[in-house]
């Protein structure tokens, strides 16, 4: 009997969020390309493929991330939910908001499996991420 069912939120889980939530404006999608730029930009984050994988798989096991046509978005849930918790914490608040936020949401095993075996498989994670290495890396 498997007693963890479900997975940790890792820091790499908040700074791909937030990068995509700056690449994004809060709007519509961006590639995966300019995420990753984003992320290198805000405090040099680089991403290795299995680090992106696992994250893409979090936030997309929780609905707060989608797959719209070759581009990564913020769903309207993850942007509800994030506005509430920055108006509660404040902008002087001590800990990151968008850690403890993920930290509020449970990833179960089920959902994550579901998400590996459809969205990240039709979104040809790989090669993304192979185009991004060989124009920036």
């Amino acid at each position: 009997m498997q007693t963890n069912q479900t997975q940790t939120w890792q820091q790499t889980d908040a700074q791909l969020l937030e990068a995509l939530l700056l690449a994004t404006g809060g709007e519509g999608g961006a590639p995966l390309q300019e995420v990753l730029l984003m992320a290198d930009a805000v405090d040099g984050t680089v991403f290795t493929l299995d680090e992106l994988q696992q994250s893409l798989e979090h936030l997309l096991a929780v609905n707060y991330i989608q797959i719209q046509k070759k581009k990564l978005a913020l769903t309207t849930e993850f942007l509800q939910a994030y506005e509430a918790i920055t108006l509660q914490e404040g902008p002087d608040a001590a800990e990151k908001p968008l850690l403890k936020l993920l930290q509020q949401q449970e990833i179960a095993k089920e959902k994550l499996e579901a998400v590996r075996q459809q969205e990240l498989k039709k979104y040809k994670l790989k090669n993304h991420y192979q185009q991004y290495l060989e124009q920036f890396g």
